[in-house]
């Protein structure tokens, strides 16, 4: 193990004798193998933990541990704690995502302010092995199965190639203190589902997993640059920039075998998501004039062909909704409004649901960001009117959760705020009366 380490270091401090390293430590095993390793290897290095009150006074126990270890090592150190419980519910995130976020976004910031060269994690071969695993779980293309990369940016992992139980023999020889995080075990956590109760089995199969993994990881590293190698050049033939926007020869490309692939290798960087391109795939030849949205372009389907260009400012994008529209395609999710001749017998309790009354209605409706001095009259509170800025804040949404709010609107009264409250004046209020049914889906 330590030889793969030193041959690591070796490569990658090629002309880079001087940078500066912050390792983020969360004290548990592989980061504090982590930090012993650049400690017998000289190199310069700050440590970063980040508390994110998980874990009552376990997470206390964790930063003061940390906090102790730089100390006795005369380490620069840094330190900062998150309620990472409440954004992520701001966020409509799940734990792990926003912890992950938070966690990076503070790195970066300690790198840049403290002047450090690159973020170190101590990501090993078998959170690889678990993310291959998951992705090809949750469905993925060749990009989810090349395991958690060396270098992203300014992030490298050393211990990349490293097992854990070649970590877990280098910290007993070692005799090195690191705590023990008791959530690990817990097999409510995905990762750690796979981690305890899939490759257990998998062992059983091939007692030389990792081994043969690694190996593997590299094979498939080297297919995704042959792959990544054909899609540039086929998109260098197959898009071409117009004044109306880039083009794409859709007829031509759906008679292809890989062309869901292609569409959605050419279009990715234009912030389209699978989903979307899913719908546009399977919508056949009779969709002309149907536009999708991204956060940041329009795509247009224009007979043979397909258009993409870049978006008005977010604040200025309005939609007009007909009565007999079913989808918009939206950057965050679709809008599905369905007519119903009757009202259902119970209305669900979901946000992302709305029934309107459709005499209340005056068609078009307009979809439009919220905007400030906009107001409602929320369901449920008796006719009493309420700005959106204090809807917002009562929500505890952030900045940029308000800017991603769409509204319905009819004869500019805001009938739903999409994904969170339908408006009183347009409740239903006989079940025999014909209502809206409005969807919101959000991107998966």
């Amino acid at each position: 193990m330590i030889s793969r380490f030193v041959d690591f270091w070796q490569t990658w401090t090629a002309g880079r004798s001087s940078d500066r390293y912050l390792l983020a430590v969360s004290g548990g095993l592989d980061s504090m193998a982590l930090s012993h390793l650049f400690l017998e290897n000289n190199l310069t290095f700050g440590i970063a933990h980040c508390n994110f009150q998980l874990r009552g006074p376990e997470a206390d126990a964790d930063a003061a541990f940390v906090h102790n270890f730089a100390q006795s090592q005369q380490l620069p150190h840094y330190q900062t704690k998150f309620d990472t419980t409440t954004l992520a519910q701001q966020e409509r995130q799940s734990i792990q995502e926003c912890a992950r976020e938070l966690r990076y976004r503070w790195l970066e910031k300690v790198r840049q302010e403290e002047s450090y060269d690159w973020i170190v994690t101590a990501h090993h071969l078998n959170d690889s092995l678990e993310t291959l695993l998951y992705n090809l779980t949750k469905g993925s293309g060749l990009r989810g199965l090349h395991g958690i990369p060396p270098q992203t940016g300014k992030v490298i992992r050393p211990l990349s190639d490293v097992s854990r139980s070649e970590l877990e023999a280098y910290v007993t020889t070692q005799s090195i203190a690191y705590r023990e995080d008791a959530s690990n075990a817990q097999v409510k956590y995905r990762r750690n589902l796979i981690r305890h109760r899939v490759l257990p089995v998998l062992r059983t199969i091939n007692p030389g997993l990792e081994d043969t993994f690694r190996h593997t990881l590299q094979r498939l590293r080297e297919s995704e640059w042959l792959y990544q190698s054909a899609v540039d050049q086929l998109r260098s033939e197959w898009l071409l920039s117009t004044p109306e926007g880039v083009r794409i020869h859709w007829q031509a490309l759906r008679r292809l075998p890989a062309r869901d692939t292609l569409l959605y290798e050419f279009l990715r960087e234009y912030g389209f998501t699978s989903p979307q391109l899913r719908q546009l795939s399977a919508g056949g030849p009779t969709q002309s004039g149907r536009l999708f949205y991204s956060s940041t372009h329009q795509l247009l389907v224009d007979r043979d062909y397909l258009y993409v260009r870049p978006l008005t400012p977010v604040k200025s994008q309005t939609h007009s909704i007909g009565a007999d529209a079913e989808e918009i395609y939206l950057p965050e999710g679709r809008l599905h409004l369905r007519r119903l001749e009757r009202a259902p017998e119970r209305f669900p309790r979901d946000p992302d649901r709305a029934y309107l009354a459709a005499k209340a209605l005056h068609f078009p409706l307009q979809l439009r960001r919220w905007c400030a001095g906009d107001y409602f009259h929320p369901l449920g509170m008796e006719g009493h009117r309420q700005k959106l800025q204090d809807f917002f804040s009562n929500a505890k949404l952030s900045r940029f959760a308000k800017e991603q709010v769409w509204l319905l609107e009819s004869a500019g009264e805001i009938c739903w705020v999409v994904g969170w409250r339908s408006d009183e004046r347009f409740r239903v209020t006989q079940a025999q009366e014909v209502v809206y049914e409005c969807t919101w889906t959000l991107n998966s």
